[in-house]
């Protein structure tokens, strides 16, 4: 699991990077005389007078996939990385010392959620298929 705990962190690294890479860190749907684009949100209330491109990050014409584009914001990203940080602390600070009523949190527990908080990345490099759940 060691090797796993490790490659998870890199891709959470790597998630932070790109997320705090990104322009603002929150998105929205501002204008809705331009609804299909996509601003950081912060930029647009400083900036809304201006050109309707200032703090444009994506255009999209299908609603649904502005809504998409908007809820998986940078803020989201880091928020998301820090909830799965705070999970892989647990796993290894508990781990398999961890016995609750019932034996429900017994250590294959512990290995199965950090094998599921691992998949979406299974498209990544140097994921093995033995880490899927």
């Amino acid at each position: 699991m060691d090797d796993l705990v490790q490659w998870l962190r890199a891709q959470l690294d790597e998630d932070l990077r790109i997320a705090e890479a990104a322009t603002g860190h929150h998105w929205d749907v501002c204008d809705e005389t331009t609804p299909y684009l996509i601003h950081d949100v912060d930029a647009y209330r400083v900036n809304r007078t201006l050109d309707s491109t200032v703090g444009r990050v994506a255009v999209a014409e299908a609603a649904e996939d502005r809504s998409h584009i908007a809820e998986h914001d940078p803020a989201r990203v880091l928020r998301e990385v820090d909830a799965k940080r705070r999970l892989l602390y647990q796993f290894e600070h508990r781990g398999n010392s961890v016995r609750a009523t019932a034996g429900l949190w017994d250590g294959g527990v512990w290995d199965d959620m950090l094998r599921l908080l691992a998949l979406p990345y299974a498209d990544r490099p140097g994921y093995r298929p033995e880490w899927r759940p």
